[in-house]
């Protein structure tokens, strides 16, 4: 009889903890790269392109743009959908976006953020990935992101700004895009 007792307080302990885990909602897992810095300042316009190489793809791709400031702090976001050999932007205006005077300046970074694909398919949140799944989690698409300033009245680029950097994320570690 004692046996069979402990038996049982082991499985009420077990179900207990499972009760009090907390679950995260289902949060698609992302390949999220960042560029490096840049100034704006009045009269500049901020494009952030992203081209889609693959011309034989027949799918198009969707992704993420976003700006962010010196200090962290969101400006301004997007979601573009890019057909295979085109290319999608977001553009931030210095007037309107960020109202700059003409004496200001203004940090800049973005982020293109691009889903990934699993093994355990979408019902898999980010936060569920066990280091093996996260391994084998791959880009859906591959995108090509620059960063150019230019003026808003000649349209001349003054800055064109390439060599994107991966963002270490606890839950997921992307292989290269297959396409």
């Amino acid at each position: 009889m004692l046996h069979y007792a402990q038996r049982i307080c082991v499985f009420m302990a077990a179900a207990a903890g499972m009760y009090a885990q907390t679950t995260t909602p289902n949060i698609p897992a992302t390949d999220t790269r960042t560029s490096g810095t840049v100034g704006i300042a009045q009269g500049q316009t901020a494009r952030f392109n992203v081209l889609r190489p693959n011309e034989t793809a027949t799918a198009t791709c969707t992704a993420v743009l976003t700006y962010f400031d010196g200090a962290g702090t969101h400006l301004k976001t997007s979601t573009v959908t890019v057909a295979p050999g085109t290319v999608g932007y977001l553009d931030l205006f210095s007037d309107a976006d960020l109202a700059l005077a003409v004496d200001q300046r203004k940090q800049i970074r973005v982020t293109v953020a691009v889903p990934v694909a699993t093994p355990a398919a979408s019902s898999v949140s980010s936060a569920s990935l066990s280091p093996i799944k996260a391994a084998a989690a791959v880009p859906v698409c591959r995108l090509i992101p620059t960063l150019e300033i230019f003026d808003e009245v000649t349209g001349k680029a003054s800055v064109v700004l390439g060599g994107f950097h991966h963002i270490a994320d606890d839950t997921v570690t992307p292989a290269p895009a297959a396409d």
